[in-house]
């Protein structure tokens, strides 16, 4: 109901703020423009700068132009092929360790066989 009410507000500001910038009598910097739902674009009138605002609970939360996240250096695919062969390679390394796993199990099973046979034919022959 809040985030309805902030909303609200925002958009009436945006038509006023609009209107005093044209008669020249206007009180604030800022104009607020509807991006969606939960966002809004802030716009200093006197410096041009661009913030995104999202709703945070009761909050507006603003990221400036200026202090924003630096443009990735690489391509969504790009973070996504190297996920993927992450994935593999983690799955890989998986595997390898359960083969070790497995071979050390035999090498124990077959001691065990060894020792089990070795003991049977001394008390057959014995």
């Amino acid at each position: 109901m809040r985030t309805l009410l902030i909303l609200t507000v925002l958009l009436f500001a945006a038509p006023v703020a609009h209107a005093q910038s044209a008669e020249g009598t206007r009180d604030g910097i800022y104009q607020i423009v509807k991006a969606t739902d939960s966002r809004v674009w802030r716009l200093n009138t006197q410096t041009g700068e661009i913030a995104v605002c999202t709703l945070d609970g009761e909050n507006l939360v603003c990221t400036t132009t200026s202090d924003a996240a630096d443009v990735p250096k690489k391509s969504y695919e790009q973070i996504a092929a190297e996920r993927k062969a992450e994935e593999q390679k983690r799955q890989a390394e998986y595997q390898a360790q359960q083969e070790r796993e497995l071979k050390i199990i035999d090498k124990i099973l077959a001691l065990f066989r060894e020792l089990l046979a070795t003991a049977m034919g001394k008390s057959d022959g014995g």
